[in-house]
C-alpha cells in the first residue's frame, strides 16, 4: 500500500530531481540508493514491525533519506522537529522507545551523551548530508522494497507522529499503512502533477509538512525545502528562481512573505497555494490573491487523520475548508448535547470516522489508547458550519470559546474584525476571567506601523463591526505573536503571558 507506493515512486523517478535545498540537488535514483544504504544499517534492529525509529534531522535531503529508509527497514517512523531541546529529546525517547535514532553528524555525540545518560538502549547514528554521501549496492532498492512489506498488513503502525501542542498535550499518534495510503494518496491524486516544483517552508516532521512532502515524491514531482529557520527574502528568491508552481504553508509563513515581497515580486510560475494548519483569515487570502493572482485555499486535517480531512473542491466552496475526503464521514453536532446534530448553517463541533482516523495513541508501554467512542467516531473540538453544498467552514476551537455572560464567542471572528483596521498587521484574542461575566475577550495586536495605534479607537472600530459582547474589553500590544514549532498561534502562551488582568496603571490597557 504506502510503502509499495514509495520504493515505486523512487524507482520510475530516475533522474529526475527529488529534493532541492540550500545544499543541493538529489535525484530519485540517488535518494533510492541512499535510502537504501541506510536502510541496510537499520534493518538487523528492527525485530517487529510496531518497532520504530526516530527521526531528528532538519528539513532536507538527509531528512527524506532517513524516513525512506526507516521505512524501508520496516519499521514505524517516529519523526521528531529538530528544534526540539534535550529535556524534550529525552522526553520522547524515554515514552517511545525507539530502536535507532537518525540525526546529523553535528548533533550524534550529544545524542548519544543524552541516551547514555538515561540508560535509554537507543542507536544513534549519523546521517552524512549531501546527495553522494552514500551509496547503495546494485539491487538494493529491490530487496529493501521486499523487506519493508513483509508481514505487514493495513492496519500496522506505519508512522508514529506528534501533534503540534495547539490542541493540548504533545502526543505520539499512531498512523496506519492504510491511512497514510488514503491521505497522501488523495493528496497527490488532488494537488500534485509529475511537473510540480512545490516549495513546502514548514518542518515535514509535522503532519502538514508530511503530507505535503511525501505527496510530492509520490507524484514524481520535484520538492524545493530547507534546514534554516524560515527567512522570507531566501524563500521569495527561491520561487522565482525555481519556478515554484505549488506552496504548502500555514497562514503565518505567506503573511511575512507578503510583508518582505518587494515591488519585483512576481512568480510567474505559481499556480496554486494551499495553506492548513490553522484558519486563513480573509484578508490574507484577499490580500496574496491580489499580489500573486493565484488563490490562496484553504483546507483542514489533523495528525489524527494523516494530515488529510477537507479539501477545496469547487468554486463554492472556496471561502470555506472544503469538503470531506474520500471515504471520511463527518457529522457536526452540538457541543453542549453530544450525538445530536445541528440543521446546516449552524456552528456545531467536527465528528469525523473513517478508515484515516487513527487507532490511537501510543502509550509508554507501547499500548493503544483508543480516541473515538464505540461507534468509531473521533471528536475533533473543532468547531464548524457546514453549508448546503456539504462545504465546510473551521470557525474555531471549542476549548478557545469564550463563554460571557451567557454567549458564546468565537476569537477568530473577533481577529478578522481587527485585523481589518489599517494600522493592525494582525492580532489574537484569548479569554480573560471577569467576575461578572465570567469571561470577556482580551486582544493581542501586532501594529501594523512603528507607531502603537489607539487603544480606543481599535475598541470602536470592534464596536461598528460586532456586536457588544464580542467586543473585547482589554488591549495589549506586543512586537510580534508567540508561534509553535509549526508556525500555529499558540494561545497556550499566549494565556500564559495575557491571561490575567493588568493592574490598571498599566497605559496599554483599555477596560
Amino acid at each position: 500500500m504506502f510503502r509499495d507506493s514509495l520504493i515505486d515512486a523512487l524507482a520510475a523517478g530516475g533522474a529526475r530531481v527529488a529534493v532541492l535545498d540550500e545544499t543541493a540537488a538529489c535525484s530519485y535514483s540517488e535518494l533510492d540508493a541512499w535510502s537504501s544504504s541506510l536502510a541496510g544499517t537499520l534493518r538487523p534492529l528492527v525485530r517487529t514491525p510496531e518497532d520504530c525509529v526516530a527521526l531528528l534531522l532538519p528539513n532536507g535531503g538527509s531528512w527524506l533519506a532517513a524516513y525512506l529508509a526507516a521505512h524501508k527497514a520496516g519499521a514505524a517512523v517516529a519523526p521528531m522537529n529538530a528544534v526540539l531541546t534535550e529535556h524534550e529529546i529525552v522526553r520522547v525517547l524515554e515514552h517511545l522507545r525507539p530502536r535507532a535514532l537518525l540525526t546529523s553528524p553535528q548533533r550524534s555525540d550529544d545524542i548519544k551523551g543524552l541516551c547514555a545518560g538515561r540508560r535509554l538502549p537507543v542507536d544513534v547514528i549519523a546521517v552524512t548530508p549531501g546527495r553522494h554521501a552514500v551509496r547503495g549496492p546494485r539491487g538494493a532498492a529491490r530487496t529493501a522494497k521486499t523487506r519493508a512489506v513483509t508481514g505487514r498488513v493495513a492496519d500496522t503502525p506505519c508512522m508514529i507522529m506528534h501533534t503540534s501542542g495547539s490542541t493540548g498535550v504533545c502526543r505520539p499518534v499512531v498512523q496506519t499503512e492504510r491511512a497514510l495510503h488514503l491521505a497522501v494518496g488523495f493528496w497527490r491524486d488532488r494537488h500534485r502533477g509529475p511537473d510540480d516544483v512545490v516549495a513546502v517552508p514548514i518542518p515535514l516532521a509535522h503532519t502538514y509538512g508530511h503530507l505535503a512532502a511525501i505527496s510530492t515524491l509520490l507524484a514524481g514531482a520535484t520538492l524545493l525545502t530547507s534546514s534554516r529557520a524560515f527567512e522570507p527574502t531566501w524563500w521569495l528568491e527561491q520561487l522565482v528562481a525555481r519556478d515554484v508552481t505549488v506552496i504548502e504553508a500555514v497562514p503565518t509563513v505567506y503573511r511575512r512573505l507578503l510583508e518582505a515581497a518587494g515591488q519585483w515580486w512576481r512568480p510567474t510560475a505559481l499556480l496554486r497555494c494551499l495553506s492548513a494548519g490553522q484558519q486563513t483569515p480573509a484578508d490574507l487570502r484577499r490580500d496574496w490573491h491580489r499580489r500573486t493572482g493565484v488563490e490562496l485555499l484553504q483546507s483542514w486535517g489533523m495528525t489524527e487523520l494523516s494530515g488529510a480531512g477537507l479539501s477545496p473542491t469547487a468554486d463554492s466552496c472556496r471561502d470555506s475548508a472544503g469538503i470531506p475526503v474520500p471515504g471520511l464521514e463527518v457529522r457536526v453536532i452540538d457541543p453542549q448535547a453530544p450525538g445530536r446534530p445541528v440543521p446546516t448553517g449552524t456552528v456545531g463541533e467536527l465528528w469525523v470516522r473513517g478508515p484515516q482516523v487513527t487507532p490511537g495513541y501510543r502509550t509508554s508501554s507501547g499500548q493503544m489508547a483508543s480516541v473515538t467512542d464505540d461507534d468509531g467516531w473521533l471528536r475533533t473540538g473543532d468547531l464548524v458550519v457546514r453549508d448546503a453544498h456539504e462545504c465546510v467552514r473551521v470557525v474555531g476551537r471549542s476549548k478557545d470559546t469564550i463563554m460571557t455572560g451567557g454567549y458564546s464567542v468565537q476569537p477568530a471572528e473577533i481577529e478578522d474584525v481587527l485585523r481589518t483596521h489599517p494600522e493592525v498587521e494582525d492580532a489574537a484574542v484569548i479569554a480573560r476571567a471577569d467576575r461578572r461575566r465570567g469571561e470577556v475577550p482580551h486582544a493581542v495586536i501586532v501594529a501594523r506601523h512603528d507607531s502603537r495605534p489607539d487603544a480606543e479607537e481599535l475598541l470602536s472600530h470592534c464596536r461598528g463591526l460586532l456586536a457588544r459582547y464580542k467586543v473585547p474589553r482589554s488591549i495589549d500590544f506586543a512586537e510580534r505573536l508567540p508561534l509553535s514549532a509549526t508556525g500555529k498561534l499558540d494561545r497556550a502562551a499566549l494565556r500564559g503571558r495575557y491571561g490575567a488582568p493588568e493592574q490598571e496603571d498599566t497605559p496599554h490597557v483599555v477596560v
